[in-house]
């Protein structure tokens, strides 16, 4: 490891720790905390959503996919000698 990744690691770790210092240890870090917590709760709740909407297009994309190998698998039993059967219902 060369001395400047080194140095910056070092950095980035001191600012780390004032950062925390900071938040955890003097009154003004304590009432960005507590000003934060209803912020962060409602980021917590948007990515919930966001995760559940994901889901659902995963989920209609898998649906999509199945409906369109169903519709792709009759139509190969439906050719005969080139044209559509006819069906009757």
């Amino acid at each position: 490891m060369d001395n400047q990744t080194q140095a910056s690691r070092i950095l980035v770790g001191a600012a780390l720790g004032a950062g925390f210092a900071f938040l955890f240890l003097t009154r003004r870090g304590q009432r960005v905390l507590n000003s934060a917590e209803p912020w962060l709760d409602s980021v917590i709740n948007d990515m919930q959503r966001l995760r559940g909407a994901a889901a659902k297009a995963r989920a209609a994309v898998e649906e999509g996919r199945r409906s369109y190998a169903a519709v792709q698998e009759l139509s190969l039993f439906g050719h005969k000698d080139g044209g559509m059967t006819e069906t009757s219902h």
